[in-house]
Protein backbone atom coordinates (compact mmCIF):
# COMPACT_ATOMS: atom_id res chain seq x y z
CA UNK A 1 0.00 0.00 0.00
CA UNK A 2 1.30 3.47 -0.86
CA UNK A 3 2.26 5.57 2.17
CA UNK A 4 2.89 9.31 2.27
CA UNK A 5 4.15 9.31 5.85
CA UNK A 6 7.65 10.41 6.74
CA UNK A 7 9.85 8.25 8.94
CA UNK A 8 9.66 9.06 12.66
CA UNK A 9 13.22 10.37 12.77
CA UNK A 10 12.51 12.62 9.80
CA UNK A 11 9.40 14.01 11.45
CA UNK A 12 11.25 14.69 14.70
CA UNK A 13 13.99 16.51 12.82
CA UNK A 14 11.38 18.54 10.93
CA UNK A 15 9.75 19.62 14.20
CA UNK A 16 13.10 20.77 15.55
CA UNK A 17 13.78 22.79 12.43
CA UNK A 18 10.24 24.19 12.45
CA UNK A 19 10.84 25.68 15.87
CA UNK A 20 14.19 27.09 14.78
CA UNK A 21 12.63 28.53 11.63
CA UNK A 22 9.88 30.28 13.56
CA UNK A 23 11.97 31.52 16.51
CA UNK A 24 15.29 32.37 14.87
CA UNK A 25 14.94 32.72 11.11
CA UNK A 26 11.57 34.39 10.51
CA UNK A 27 11.99 37.42 12.83
CA UNK A 28 15.26 38.49 11.16
CA UNK A 29 14.54 37.40 7.58
CA UNK A 30 13.71 40.79 6.10
CA UNK A 31 16.76 42.48 7.62
CA UNK A 32 19.13 39.71 6.54
CA UNK A 33 17.64 39.54 3.07
CA UNK A 34 18.22 43.25 2.44
CA UNK A 35 21.94 42.96 3.24
CA UNK A 36 24.83 41.66 1.14
CA UNK A 37 26.59 40.41 4.29
CA UNK A 38 26.52 36.62 4.62
CA UNK A 39 25.17 35.69 8.10
CA UNK A 40 27.82 33.30 9.38
CA UNK A 41 26.15 33.34 12.80
CA UNK A 42 23.08 31.66 11.29
CA UNK A 43 25.30 29.36 9.25
CA UNK A 44 27.06 28.13 12.40
CA UNK A 45 23.70 27.52 14.10
CA UNK A 46 22.65 25.38 11.13
CA UNK A 47 25.88 23.46 11.56
CA UNK A 48 25.11 22.89 15.25
CA UNK A 49 21.67 21.55 14.30
CA UNK A 50 23.28 19.00 11.98
CA UNK A 51 21.58 20.45 8.90
CA UNK A 52 24.78 20.96 6.91
CA UNK A 53 26.04 17.39 7.16
CA UNK A 54 23.09 15.61 5.57
CA UNK A 55 24.41 12.90 3.28
CA UNK A 56 28.09 13.64 3.96
CA UNK A 57 30.74 11.33 5.50
CA UNK A 58 30.44 10.68 9.24
CA UNK A 59 34.16 11.04 9.84
CA UNK A 60 33.90 14.75 8.97
CA UNK A 61 30.72 15.41 10.96
CA UNK A 62 28.06 14.34 8.47
CA UNK A 63 25.18 11.87 8.72
CA UNK A 64 27.16 9.23 6.83
CA UNK A 65 24.70 8.36 4.07
CA UNK A 66 22.75 10.14 1.39
CA UNK A 67 19.27 11.05 2.65
CA UNK A 68 17.34 12.93 -0.05
CA UNK A 69 14.06 13.02 1.89
CA UNK A 70 15.70 14.52 4.97
CA UNK A 71 17.43 17.16 2.85
CA UNK A 72 14.11 18.05 1.25
CA UNK A 73 12.36 18.35 4.62
CA UNK A 74 15.15 20.51 5.99
CA UNK A 75 15.10 22.83 3.00
CA UNK A 76 11.33 23.20 2.93
CA UNK A 77 11.06 23.81 6.67
CA UNK A 78 13.88 26.35 6.89
CA UNK A 79 12.36 28.27 3.97
CA UNK A 80 9.28 29.06 6.08
CA UNK A 81 11.57 31.36 8.02
CA UNK A 82 14.24 32.41 5.52
CA UNK A 83 14.38 31.30 1.91
CA UNK A 84 18.04 32.31 1.57
CA UNK A 85 19.24 30.36 4.60
CA UNK A 86 17.21 27.37 3.43
CA UNK A 87 19.48 27.10 0.38
CA UNK A 88 22.58 26.49 2.51
CA UNK A 89 22.08 22.74 3.15
CA UNK A 90 21.45 22.23 -0.56
CA UNK A 91 24.66 24.05 -1.50
CA UNK A 92 26.73 22.20 1.11
CA UNK A 93 25.16 18.85 0.20
CA UNK A 94 25.72 19.40 -3.52
CA UNK A 95 29.32 20.54 -3.18
CA UNK A 96 30.22 18.32 -0.22
CA UNK A 97 29.17 15.15 -2.02
CA UNK A 98 31.63 16.07 -4.77
CA UNK A 99 34.36 17.08 -2.32
CA UNK A 100 34.04 13.60 -0.83
CA UNK A 101 35.59 12.31 -4.07
CA UNK A 102 38.74 14.41 -3.61
CA UNK A 103 42.05 13.46 -1.99
CA UNK A 104 42.12 12.89 1.77
CA UNK A 105 44.04 16.09 2.49
CA UNK A 106 41.39 18.12 0.64
CA UNK A 107 38.53 16.37 2.43
CA UNK A 108 40.21 16.92 5.80
CA UNK A 109 40.77 20.61 5.07
CA UNK A 110 37.35 21.59 3.78
CA UNK A 111 34.57 19.18 4.78
CA UNK A 112 34.68 19.68 8.59
CA UNK A 113 34.42 23.52 8.49
CA UNK A 114 31.72 23.33 5.81
CA UNK A 115 29.63 20.90 7.84
CA UNK A 116 30.18 22.95 11.01
CA UNK A 117 29.05 26.15 9.27
CA UNK A 118 32.41 27.89 9.68
CA UNK A 119 33.10 28.27 5.95
CA UNK A 120 31.21 28.25 2.65
CA UNK A 121 31.95 26.90 -0.82
CA UNK A 122 31.03 28.13 -4.30
CA UNK A 123 30.17 26.00 -7.32
CA UNK A 124 31.86 27.69 -10.29
CA UNK A 125 30.22 26.24 -13.40
CA UNK A 126 28.29 29.01 -15.16
CA UNK A 127 30.17 31.26 -17.61
CA UNK A 128 29.24 34.40 -19.58
CA UNK A 129 28.79 32.37 -22.78
CA UNK A 130 27.51 29.14 -21.21
CA UNK A 131 24.65 29.52 -18.76
CA UNK A 132 21.98 26.97 -19.57
CA UNK A 133 24.44 25.36 -22.00
CA UNK A 134 26.79 24.37 -19.18
CA UNK A 135 28.66 21.86 -21.36
CA UNK A 136 29.79 24.79 -23.53
CA UNK A 137 32.11 26.14 -20.83
CA UNK A 138 35.42 27.64 -22.01
CA UNK A 139 37.56 27.84 -18.87
CA UNK A 140 40.70 25.83 -19.59
CA UNK A 141 42.85 23.52 -17.48
CA UNK A 142 46.34 23.20 -18.98
CA UNK A 143 48.54 20.39 -17.69
CA UNK A 144 51.79 21.58 -16.09
CA UNK A 145 54.31 19.97 -13.78
CA UNK A 146 52.57 19.05 -10.54
CA UNK A 147 49.04 19.89 -11.69
CA UNK A 148 47.18 22.36 -13.91
CA UNK A 149 46.89 26.06 -14.74
CA UNK A 150 43.34 27.44 -14.92
CA UNK A 151 42.30 30.36 -17.11
CA UNK A 152 38.79 31.71 -17.63
CA UNK A 153 35.81 33.42 -16.07
CA UNK A 154 32.80 32.17 -14.12
CA UNK A 155 29.75 34.37 -13.67
CA UNK A 156 26.51 34.49 -11.65
CA UNK A 157 28.12 32.30 -9.00
CA UNK A 158 26.29 32.01 -5.68
CA UNK A 159 28.54 32.51 -2.63
CA UNK A 160 31.33 33.88 -4.83
CA UNK A 161 31.92 36.73 -2.39
CA UNK A 162 31.86 34.80 0.89
CA UNK A 163 33.28 31.38 -0.02
CA UNK A 164 36.65 30.10 1.10
CA UNK A 165 36.96 27.71 -1.82
CA UNK A 166 35.23 26.85 -5.08
CA UNK A 167 34.57 23.76 -7.15
CA UNK A 168 35.76 24.96 -10.55
CA UNK A 169 34.88 23.17 -13.78
CA UNK A 170 37.40 23.55 -16.60
CA UNK A 171 38.24 21.67 -19.78
CA UNK A 172 41.39 20.29 -21.29
CA UNK A 173 42.45 22.16 -24.43
CA UNK A 174 41.06 20.72 -27.64
CA UNK A 175 38.03 19.05 -26.04
CA UNK A 176 34.38 19.92 -26.65
CA UNK A 177 31.10 19.65 -24.81
CA UNK A 178 31.00 17.37 -21.75
CA UNK A 179 34.14 15.44 -22.66
CA UNK A 180 37.40 16.64 -21.16
CA UNK A 181 35.79 18.67 -18.34
CA UNK A 182 37.30 18.16 -14.89
CA UNK A 183 36.38 19.50 -11.46
CA UNK A 184 39.03 21.21 -9.30
CA UNK A 185 39.07 22.46 -5.72
CA UNK A 186 40.40 26.02 -5.86
CA UNK A 187 41.01 28.22 -2.77
CA UNK A 188 39.62 31.64 -3.65
CA UNK A 189 42.57 33.43 -2.08
CA UNK A 190 44.99 31.68 -4.46
CA UNK A 191 47.24 33.89 -6.65
CA UNK A 192 45.49 34.76 -9.90
CA UNK A 193 41.93 34.56 -8.53
CA UNK A 194 39.84 37.74 -8.50
CA UNK A 195 36.20 38.21 -7.56
CA UNK A 196 33.62 40.86 -8.45
CA UNK A 197 30.25 41.37 -6.79
CA UNK A 198 27.15 41.18 -9.02
CA UNK A 199 24.21 42.00 -6.71
CA UNK A 200 20.82 40.97 -8.07
CA UNK A 201 17.23 41.89 -7.23
CA UNK A 202 17.11 39.20 -4.54
CA UNK A 203 19.19 36.59 -2.69
CA UNK A 204 21.57 39.37 -1.62
CA UNK A 205 23.21 37.55 1.34
CA UNK A 206 24.33 34.71 -0.93
CA UNK A 207 27.10 36.84 -2.45
CA UNK A 208 26.34 36.48 -6.15
CA UNK A 209 29.38 37.37 -8.25
CA UNK A 210 31.93 36.57 -10.93
CA UNK A 211 35.26 34.79 -10.45
CA UNK A 212 38.23 35.25 -12.78
CA UNK A 213 41.12 32.77 -13.07
CA UNK A 214 44.37 34.08 -14.48
CA UNK A 215 46.94 31.28 -14.74
CA UNK A 216 45.84 29.84 -11.38
CA UNK A 217 47.86 26.80 -10.32
CA UNK A 218 45.96 23.75 -9.04
CA UNK A 219 47.94 20.75 -7.70
CA UNK A 220 47.12 17.14 -8.60
CA UNK A 221 45.67 16.58 -5.12
CA UNK A 222 42.90 19.12 -5.82
CA UNK A 223 41.29 17.17 -8.66
CA UNK A 224 37.78 15.93 -7.77
CA UNK A 225 36.96 12.44 -9.01
CA UNK A 226 38.23 11.31 -12.39
CA UNK A 227 39.99 13.63 -14.78
CA UNK A 228 37.74 14.52 -17.72
CA UNK A 229 34.53 13.35 -16.01
CA UNK A 230 33.72 16.36 -13.87
CA UNK A 231 30.72 17.50 -15.91
CA UNK A 232 29.00 14.11 -15.76
CA UNK A 233 29.48 13.97 -11.99
CA UNK A 234 28.07 17.48 -11.56
CA UNK A 235 24.94 16.73 -13.59
CA UNK A 236 24.25 13.63 -11.48
CA UNK A 237 24.37 15.70 -8.32
CA UNK A 238 22.20 18.45 -9.80
CA UNK A 239 19.42 15.87 -10.20
CA UNK A 240 19.64 15.53 -6.43
CA UNK A 241 19.42 19.25 -5.72
CA UNK A 242 16.68 20.34 -8.11
CA UNK A 243 13.82 18.84 -6.14
CA UNK A 244 15.21 20.29 -2.91
CA UNK A 245 15.32 23.75 -4.50
CA UNK A 246 11.72 23.30 -5.56
CA UNK A 247 10.78 22.60 -1.94
CA UNK A 248 12.74 25.66 -0.85
CA UNK A 249 10.51 27.85 -3.00
CA UNK A 250 7.35 26.09 -1.84
CA UNK A 251 8.28 26.54 1.83
CA UNK A 252 8.55 30.29 1.34
CA UNK A 253 5.24 30.33 -0.52
CA UNK A 254 3.46 28.33 2.19
CA UNK A 255 4.53 30.86 4.82
CA UNK A 256 3.28 33.68 2.58
CA UNK A 257 -0.14 32.07 2.07
CA UNK A 258 -0.50 31.48 5.80
CA UNK A 259 0.26 35.16 6.44
CA UNK A 260 -2.31 36.10 3.80
CA UNK A 261 -4.95 33.84 5.37
CA UNK A 262 -4.46 35.46 8.79
CA UNK A 263 -4.58 38.95 7.29
CA UNK A 264 -7.71 38.16 5.26
CA UNK A 265 -9.58 37.18 8.43
CA UNK A 266 -8.50 40.36 10.25
CA UNK A 267 -8.85 42.95 7.48
CA UNK A 268 -12.32 44.44 7.25
CA UNK A 269 -13.86 45.93 4.12
CA UNK A 270 -17.46 47.12 3.97
CA UNK A 271 -17.88 45.86 7.52
CA UNK A 272 -16.81 42.26 6.87
CA UNK A 273 -13.50 40.33 6.77
CA UNK A 274 -12.17 40.20 3.23
CA UNK A 275 -11.86 36.42 3.74
CA UNK A 276 -15.64 36.29 3.22
CA UNK A 277 -15.15 37.34 -0.40
CA UNK A 278 -14.65 34.52 -2.89
CA UNK A 279 -12.20 36.71 -4.76
CA UNK A 280 -9.90 36.29 -1.75
CA UNK A 281 -10.82 32.86 -0.36
CA UNK A 282 -10.75 31.14 -3.75
CA UNK A 283 -7.27 32.49 -4.42
CA UNK A 284 -6.04 30.94 -1.19
CA UNK A 285 -7.76 27.64 -2.01
CA UNK A 286 -6.34 27.50 -5.53
CA UNK A 287 -2.77 28.31 -4.58
CA UNK A 288 -2.84 25.90 -1.62
CA UNK A 289 -3.84 23.18 -4.09
CA UNK A 290 -1.02 24.04 -6.49
CA UNK A 291 1.49 24.06 -3.62
CA UNK A 292 0.36 20.63 -2.49
CA UNK A 293 0.65 19.16 -5.98
CA UNK A 294 4.10 20.63 -6.57
CA UNK A 295 5.26 19.55 -3.10
CA UNK A 296 4.55 15.89 -3.72
CA UNK A 297 6.15 16.06 -7.14
CA UNK A 298 9.35 17.17 -5.40
CA UNK A 299 9.16 14.50 -2.71
CA UNK A 300 8.50 11.77 -5.25
CA UNK A 301 11.63 12.82 -7.12
CA UNK A 302 13.63 12.60 -3.86
CA UNK A 303 12.05 9.23 -3.05
CA UNK A 304 13.07 7.89 -6.46
CA UNK A 305 16.60 9.12 -5.78
CA UNK A 306 16.60 7.38 -2.40
CA UNK A 307 15.44 4.08 -3.91
CA UNK A 308 18.00 4.22 -6.70
CA UNK A 309 15.51 4.71 -9.53
CA UNK A 310 15.60 7.04 -12.50
CA UNK A 311 14.50 10.50 -11.40
CA UNK A 312 16.03 12.99 -13.85
CA UNK A 313 12.73 13.90 -15.53
CA UNK A 314 10.84 14.26 -12.24
CA UNK A 315 13.68 16.34 -10.79
CA UNK A 316 13.34 18.66 -13.80
CA UNK A 317 9.58 18.85 -13.26
CA UNK A 318 10.27 19.84 -9.65
CA UNK A 319 12.77 22.48 -10.71
CA UNK A 320 10.67 24.30 -13.32
CA UNK A 321 7.17 23.95 -11.89
CA UNK A 322 7.63 24.46 -8.14
CA UNK A 323 9.31 27.91 -8.42
CA UNK A 324 6.54 29.08 -10.76
CA UNK A 325 3.84 27.79 -8.39
CA UNK A 326 5.62 29.44 -5.45
CA UNK A 327 6.14 32.76 -7.22
CA UNK A 328 2.45 32.91 -8.21
CA UNK A 329 1.33 32.07 -4.65
CA UNK A 330 3.52 34.77 -3.11
CA UNK A 331 2.23 37.29 -5.65
CA UNK A 332 -1.36 36.39 -4.69
CA UNK A 333 -0.47 36.83 -1.01
CA UNK A 334 0.95 40.27 -1.80
CA UNK A 335 -2.26 41.30 -3.57
CA UNK A 336 -4.40 40.06 -0.70
CA UNK A 337 -2.36 42.29 1.62
CA UNK A 338 -2.97 45.27 -0.68
CA UNK A 339 -0.50 48.12 -0.24
CA UNK A 340 1.05 46.36 2.76
CA UNK A 341 2.10 43.51 0.51
CA UNK A 342 4.17 45.91 -1.56
CA UNK A 343 5.68 47.58 1.48
CA UNK A 344 9.31 46.88 2.41
CA UNK A 345 8.12 46.69 6.02
CA UNK A 346 6.58 43.29 5.24
CA UNK A 347 8.49 40.18 4.08
CA UNK A 348 6.25 39.33 1.12
CA UNK A 349 7.98 41.56 -1.44
CA UNK A 350 11.35 40.18 -0.29
CA UNK A 351 10.25 36.56 -0.67
CA UNK A 352 8.89 37.34 -4.12
CA UNK A 353 12.29 38.66 -5.27
CA UNK A 354 14.25 35.87 -3.60
CA UNK A 355 12.10 33.10 -5.09
CA UNK A 356 12.28 34.72 -8.53
CA UNK A 357 15.97 33.78 -8.64
CA UNK A 358 15.06 30.10 -8.84
CA UNK A 359 13.19 30.62 -12.09
CA UNK A 360 16.71 30.92 -13.52
CA UNK A 361 19.23 29.41 -11.08
CA UNK A 362 20.36 25.81 -11.69
CA UNK A 363 18.58 25.62 -15.03
CA UNK A 364 15.69 27.60 -16.50
CA UNK A 365 12.21 26.19 -17.09
CA UNK A 366 13.01 25.87 -20.78
CA UNK A 367 16.03 23.67 -20.09
CA UNK A 368 14.05 21.52 -17.64
CA UNK A 369 11.23 21.06 -20.15
CA UNK A 370 13.76 20.00 -22.77
CA UNK A 371 15.04 17.31 -20.39
CA UNK A 372 11.48 16.14 -19.67
CA UNK A 373 10.56 16.02 -23.36
CA UNK A 374 13.71 14.02 -24.15
CA UNK A 375 12.71 11.49 -21.50
CA UNK A 376 9.20 11.22 -22.98
CA UNK A 377 10.56 10.61 -26.48
CA UNK A 378 13.14 8.07 -25.26
CA UNK A 379 10.65 6.13 -23.14
CA UNK A 380 7.68 6.51 -25.46
CA UNK A 381 5.46 7.29 -22.47
CA UNK A 382 4.68 10.12 -20.07
CA UNK A 383 4.19 7.77 -17.11
CA UNK A 384 6.86 7.99 -14.40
Amino acid sequence: MVSFEFADEHEEFRKTLQGFSERVLLPGYRERASSTVFPFDINRKLGELGVLGIGLPEQYGGTGHEDPILLGLATETLAYGDVNMAGIPVQIGLSGSQLALAAEEVRERYLPPLIAGEETIAIALTEPSSGSDAAGLRTTATTVQGGWRLNGEKTAISWAMNATVALVYAREGGTTRASGVSCFVVPLEAPGVTRHHMPGMGCLPLGWGSIHFDDVFVPHSHLVGEEGRGFTSAMNHFDFSRAALGLLCLGAAKQSLEEAAIYAQQRLAFGRPIADNQGVSFQLAEHATYLEGARWTCYRALWLRETGRSHTALASMSKWWAPVVAKNAIEAAMRIHGNLGYSVEFPLQQRFRDVMAYLIADGTAEIQKKIIAKDIFNRGTVSL
